[in-house]
């Protein structure tokens, strides 16, 4: 035998290496690879029944087609001895109810039969990380006696009743040392007060997803050191802390993502204030759809004003909708909703933005002017998303000159969208005496033009491959091939027609080779719940298609 052999962290390193079943064989065949091979094999686990086939034969009958396990006898004490010699070894456990069959047994009467006849307080003693994904209302209760005094990581979905919220503060007490927690409740069931109590327990938290917070569970997560991350996805409105609170602490100080998905402004604004000394580099901030603009520009606001540390650590920024509206808003609504050019100003102090996503109710009103001093703010660009009005078709402002600046300023830029305005192709000067130089850049391979009006695809060909060499996929929101139904069809014929145009932007002769891919996208109308199929098209030159033997329109 080898003299490495002995030592328990070698032979423990070889078992990590090695597949299930030649440490199975290892474990049975040589004594000093048990312990280190038994502990690799039952690691982790995501389901009951290799437990239970350690216990004495015939005590359960899992015949069941539904995937219930029965009781056949009476468990006795000595019955445990051999399983829980496994399962004092698993320390990550995967439970999902809509997974019923005899290998993954999941019914509240088998959960319920395993409560009654196990002695102990928790099935897997050492167990470090727990997901338990319950889908029905009857199996979540028996979530407890799975969780240890040693768990790091728990993952709760979904509580559906009050009954379910009154666990939460016993977890703080029974699992003090969790560092990693994501509860999902009912979207109709208030959550606030128990997930709270459940945080204002826990003291090493490093990851949290919770549906939301009050402030005084916000000013304990706003103090603990290790806090990396942070997701409320249904955050309520809080009260604005004081400002003595954010100025003298240095809060959040390892934070470097927080999603925010709040129920209005007031559940988000308040949170930036306290994140002055916050190094953040993915920011996510969800309000619903009916924001009026001046709120959403008081959120640009807190962002520019309270974030200083984020001003250069912020690398991905993403404002959208939280969810949508049953009265969506109309043409005379647009003075309320539309965010214009002064109120956007305040995100340009994000400098080292790479990946921006940002998706108003009714969109921007920005000109090429507007444009050109985003470019130059975010020079560090690899992908930029404007989305327009998911219910109103506004013209752009934007014309193909905006996207100069992109070219000059911004040579890491991939992928962007943004509506524009193609009625009018810029012409370049010709020969040297302009005293102008052509700007190009090759990182460029997507454009998604939306709705955006064209007017000559051929001369719009010419100035796109002139700029970006290397464009390969164009992108809009309709393909008139797709089987609408008739009322569809009619409500989006404008945008086929602008479809078609863009398409022909392929087919026009030009030095570089873009492959035109056409997308549908899904316009869901809150009033009748309208969505079109999604389906992905590349389209190629008439030219070679002829060569090839298609037929052509």
């Amino acid at each position: 035998m080898h003299r490495s052999l002995p030592i328990l962290e070698i032979v423990t390193m070889i078992s990590h290496e090695i597949g299930h079943k030649t440490l199975s064989s290892f474990a049975r065949a040589c004594r000093m690879f048990r312990d280190p091979a038994l502990d690799v094999l039952w690691r982790h686990q995501n389901t009951l029944m290799n437990l239970l086939r350690c216990m004495p034969e015939g005590i359960w009958d899992e015949s069941d087609e539904e995937g219930d396990w029965t009781l056949h006898r009476p468990v006795l004490p000595a019955d445990w001895e051999r399983p829980l010699f496994y399962a004092c070894r698993v320390k990550s456990f995967h439970y999902d109810d809509r997974f019923r069959s005899p290998r993954f047994p999941t019914s509240p009467d088998f959960l319920e039969s395993l409560r009654l006849c196990f002695s102990g307080p928790h099935i897997f003693s050492n167990i470090e990380k727990l997901s338990w994904y319950s889908y029905h209302e009857p199996t979540f209760p028996h979530v407890r006696l799975f969780l240890g005094p040693r768990l790091e990581n728990l993952g709760l979905s979904v509580l559906q009743s009050i009954a379910h919220l009154s666990l939460l503060p016993v977890i703080a007490v029974e699992c003090p040392l969790l560092t990693d927690v994501g509860v999902e409740c009912s979207y109709e069931l208030d959550g606030q007060r128990s997930v709270s109590t459940l945080v204002l327990g826990l003291h090493r938290l490093e990851l949290l997803f919770l549906p939301c917070l009050d402030n005084a569970a916000v000013e304990h997560i706003a103090r603990l050191p290790s806090l990396t991350s942070l997701t409320l996805e249904n955050q309520s409105a809080l009260v604005p802390f004081p400002e003595y609170f954010s100025s003298n602490d240095i809060l959040f100080p390892r934070l470097s993502s927080l999603n925010i998905t709040g129920n209005d402004v007031n559940a988000v604004v308040p949170l930036l204030t306290l994140l002055t000394h916050t190094p953040i580099v993915e920011l996510t901030i969800d309000i619903p759809d009916l924001t009026p603009a001046k709120d959403i520009a008081e959120c640009y606001s807190a962002m520019a004003r309270h974030c200083s540390q984020t001003h250069t650590s912020l690398g991905k920024l993403t404002i959208g909708r939280g969810w949508g509206s049953d009265t969506p808003p109309t043409s005379a609504d647009i003075a309320t909703y539309l965010i214009h050019s002064p109120q956007f100003l305040p995100l340009l102090t994000f400098t080292n933005l790479t990946v921006v996503f940002l998706t108003p109710a009714v969109g921007f009103d920005l000109d090429d002017m507007a444009v050109a001093d985003l470019a130059q703010a975010w020079p560090h660009l690899r992908e930029r998303y404007l989305f327009p009005s998911v219910y109103l078709n506004l013209p752009s402002r934007i014309t193909l000159t905006g996207l100069l600046p992109f070219a000059q300023h911004c040579p890491h830029l991939s992928h962007l969208k943004l509506p524009l305005d193609a009625s009018a192709a810029p012409k370049w000067p010709q020969g040297h005496k302009a005293g102008t130089t052509r700007v190009r850049q090759s990182r460029l391979r997507g454009l998604d033009v939306l709705r955006s009006s064209i007017e000559n695809p051929v001369l719009v060909a010419g100035f796109l491959s002139s700029v970006f060499p290397r464009l390969r996929r164009v992108f809009t929101d309709q393909d008139p091939r797709l089987q609408y139904e008739p009322e569809a069809l009619a409500e989006h014929a404008e945008a086929i027609a602008l479809h078609t145009q863009w398409k022909t932007v392929q087919a026009a002769p030009r030095d570089s080779h873009i492959k035109l891919l056409f997308h549908s996208c899904s316009f869901v109308h809150m009033s009748r719940c309208l969505s079109f199929p999604s389906r992905s098209f590349y389209f190629y030159p008439l030219s070679i298609l002829r060569v090839l033997g298609f037929s052509t329109i």
